[in-house]
């Protein structure tokens, strides 16, 4: 079915959030930029030029932009789009395209509690951000998903089909799939049992984030404390026969598993959440598992919530985390810390 778009107001990034903050922690690190209090970062992707995108969650729907991250000792969140339709944005990834069309794909829906992660079930869209030549970003909306979405969490391009997006939900505990062209969304392209809430488990959020690597599709899940794979062909539809393997379980290492990325060695670095506070590696091929920096006690990276490597020439090595907050101290913020992966010696 045909869906027809749906353009938003947006607010072009004059208003300059958050300011130096002198790094501590490791050497390796070092606060970025820091957003004001009640603020929680929960998404972020580098775009092409270098510059940062995050999404926000509960205490605004707003997508932050902080140019120029490998120039800067320190840099400012300024708020590039906000979407009025929902009070949360999650998951947001780069959209294979032309080289003259930059564009990103995000969700966003209603939240009721960060506490308890309540949310509204239907409430969840899919969303386009597309920058024009001018460089202003317009948002559309492409998708209202489907009535049973209830939390969906990361998301991930397929480069070998630009018009379809994956999309994790935490609580169906299946990955949808989605066609940008027409908004056409299956909630259940992906539904395994490791993808799901094992009954009593006390993190009750199934599969929330993946990532497509070579012919595998890789997927975490926060109540099993384990990252999995599952071969999937170019287009990203699931290999015949195909079932999942256990890639790693971190439970012994860190007791939280948010987003992750690939490094350039092939291996995976996870943001842990809190308590753990940490980013975790972990080496694909053996399944062994390590914290390589934050921990419980260091308040460098409070909540870490998602990391992005750096695409320009100055930043390469570093990939930059994005972070929530203590929920308990009503005066923490968000913020997006620098690590320089060349100065940890974790391979």
């Amino acid at each position: 079915m045909f869906l027809k778009f749906l353009t938003f107001t947006i607010a072009i990034g004059g208003s300059a959030l958050g300011g130096p903050i002198d790094p501590f922690g490791s050497s390796a690190a070092r606060v970025l930029t820091q957003l004001p209090e009640k603020t929680w970062l929960e998404s972020i992707v580098v775009r092409r030029n270098g510059d940062i995108l995050a999404t926000s969650l509960f205490y605004s729907s707003n997508i932050f932009a902080v140019t120029q991250p490998s120039a800067h000792a320190h840099n400012t969140a300024k708020i590039l789009a906000s979407v009025p339709e929902v009070n949360s944005l999650l998951g947001i990834t780069e959209v294979p395209g032309s080289y003259d069309e930059e564009a990103f794909f995000f969700v966003g829906g209603n939240f009721t509690s960060l506490t308890t992660f309540a949310t509204t079930v239907g409430s969840f869209k899919g969303f386009k951000l597309t920058f024009a030549r001018n460089g202003n970003p317009i948002v559309q909306k492409v998708s209202d998903l489907a009535p049973i979405s209830s939390f969906p969490n990361g998301v991930t391009a397929i480069p070998q089909a630009p018009g379809s997006i994956l999309v994790a939900d935490s609580f169906v505990g299946a990955i949808g799939r989605l066609d940008l062209s027409t908004g056409h969304y299956d909630p259940r392209a992906f539904a395994f049992d490791d993808m799901a809430v094992p009954k009593g488990a006390k993190l009750p959020i199934g599969v929330s984030a993946m990532r497509m690597k070579g012919s595998y599709l890789y997927y975490g899940n926060p109540s099993t404390q384990s990252i999995y794979k599952v071969k999937v062909d170019s287009k990203g539809y699931l290999v015949k026969g195909a079932q999942p393997s256990l890639v790693a379980n971190i439970s012994s290492v860190a007791p939280g598993l948010d987003d992750f990325t690939f490094d350039p060695q092939g291996n995976i670095l996870l943001a842990t959440n809190s308590p753990e506070n940490a980013i975790v590696h972990v080496d694909v091929r053996t399944g062994k598992s390590k914290r390589i920096i934050g921990g419980p006690t260091d308040p460098l990276m409070p909540d870490s919530t998602c990391l992005a490597f750096g695409r320009g020439i100055l930043d390469t090595n570093t990939f930059y985390v994005s972070t929530g907050r203590n929920i308990s101290d009503p005066t923490t913020s968000a913020r997006i810390v620098a690590v320089d992966a060349s100065l940890l010696n974790y391979s």
